[in-house]
């Protein structure tokens, strides 16, 4: 009497040669499966960093403060001097294209969050940070220029008196940035806020009203008469925030 071989659902139904599928000079063969599940993501030979490196790329990696430990070490060995990346799933050793150029951006430079704006992202080693040969800052863009940004933005603004309105608004992100700078507010507009403020504004067409659900209602509450100052001087109307207000309250 012979028995019937019942399979186990999820157990592999077939093996394979490591030297056809690793490379290895072994006849060993294993055990796998003939057909991948949904949980099985599609093969990728390179990836992007490795392809990049190989190419006439230039690869940015935005937000660069906010990687994994395990992750920021493979990156380091990229930014050698020689510039090799082993790739040690397939024991190959990869040379960068002579025009491979890599960049990154980060909030702190580096030297990680201890103000609370920008959470999650942590120090960079500095055995890394060393290896980068250039460092940069980049700034807020001048007046005029960042209006001229939010009026291609907010088009409902591209007249006379929408020109005027759309330079007060920047006005008063200018105040809030150097406040942040001398460390009387610990919360700032970027151009970002400033753009979705007149886009707010078209909405509920109160740029006051606006003025407070984009950006005040942020705020700190013992902040708000401070930038709800900067708001009067600019446009010259007390917000209910204002610290006359809240003094006769």
């Amino acid at each position: 009497m012979t028995a019937a071989v019942q399979e186990v659902a999820g157990t592999p139904d077939m093996k394979v040669s490591v030297r056809q599928v690793f490379g290895i000079d072994s006849d060993l063969e294993v055990p796998a499966y003939s057909q991948a599940d949904e949980h099985v993501p599609d093969v990728d030979p390179e990836g992007i960093l490795p392809w990049a490196l190989q190419n006439n790329v230039a690869l940015c990696f935005d937000e660069y403060d906010a990687g994994r430990p395990d992750v920021m070490f493979v990156i380091q060995r990229v930014l050698e001097a020689s510039g090799r990346l082993t790739l040690l799933d397939q024991s190959k050793v990869i040379k960068p294209h002579p025009s491979f150029r890599l960049f990154a951006t980060a909030n702190t430079v580096g030297l990680g969050d201890t103000s609370g704006l920008y959470h999650g992202t942590q120090q960079i080693n500095q055995g890394q940070m060393d290896r980068w040969s250039i460092v940069t800052t980049l700034n807020y863009l001048p007046h005029d220029n960042e209006v001229e940004i939010v009026l291609a933005k907010a088009k409902h603004y591209r007249n006379e008196q929408g020109r005027d309105i759309v330079n007060k608004m920047v006005r008063v992100a200018d105040l809030t940035r150097n406040a942040f700078m001398n460390g009387d507010i610990s919360t700032v507009m970027s151009p970002r806020t400033v753009i979705t403020w007149a886009e707010n504004s078209e909405i509920f067409n109160d740029i006051g009203f606006a003025f407070r659900l984009t950006f005040l209602n942020k705020c700190d509450e013992l902040e708000r008469p401070i930038v709800a100052e900067f708001y009067q001087r600019c446009f010259g109307v007390e917000l209910p925030e204002s610290s006359v207000n809240v003094a006769l309250s």
